[in-house]
């Protein structure tokens, strides 16, 4: 099965766990959630992770997540080692490779979804450059997606249904489940 075809699987699953209420601020479209998580131990992988978590930060378009367990949005998991590390010591501490996994979140879900994955090299004066374009991925996750993110809203945003009248209930006990 191709990736894409597994992502579009994925993403129909999530939609059959989330609602069909759109997300929309009072001032406008809602900043989407990014929840960053970095397993990044070298000096260039902490620089960049850190680079990146305040690009979020700065952003007009994403607000930082403090945790993928509320909430929903999507996740960033970064995961770095020095290139050169017991390779070629003269060099280790210039150069980080990353591997980033993407996904879907949200408290109404029994886990994240994945979406993508990528691996790169990030030198140690290229953190700026590398989170810009990751910040473009991240964009790119949220255009395709933004039917299920949108519809991901807590409850608690959900408009109340306007009470039907109680004379298009089925009655109960007759074989007929009642209308919602």
């Amino acid at each position: 099965m191709k990736k894409s075809t597994l992502s579009a699987v994925i993403f129909t699953v999530a939609l059959a766990f989330a609602s069909s209420v759109p997300v929309v601020a009072a001032g406008g479209p809602q900043r989407t959630n990014v929840y960053v998580e970095c397993h990044c131990d070298d000096p260039v992988g902490k620089k960049f992770c850190a680079t990146f978590e305040n690009a979020v930060s700065g952003s007009d378009e994403y607000t930082l997540a403090s945790s993928s367990t509320s909430g929903y949005g999507i996740g960033v998991h970064f995961a770095c080692v020095d290139m050169f590390k017991g390779i070629n010591d003269p060099m280790a501490g210039h150069m980080s490779a990353v591997a980033v996994a993407f996904t879907i979140y949200s408290e109404r879900l029994p886990g994240e979804v994945f979406a993508d994955t990528s691996v790169f090299r990030v030198g140690q004066d290229a953190s700026s450059d590398m989170s810009g374009k990751i910040l473009d991925a991240v964009g790119q996750i949220a255009k395709l997606n933004a039917s299920v993110l949108s519809k991901m809203a807590p409850a608690a945003a959900k408009p109340s249904p306007a009470p039907k009248p109680k004379a298009e209930l089925s009655p109960v006990g007759e074989g007929s489940p009642p209308n919602n």
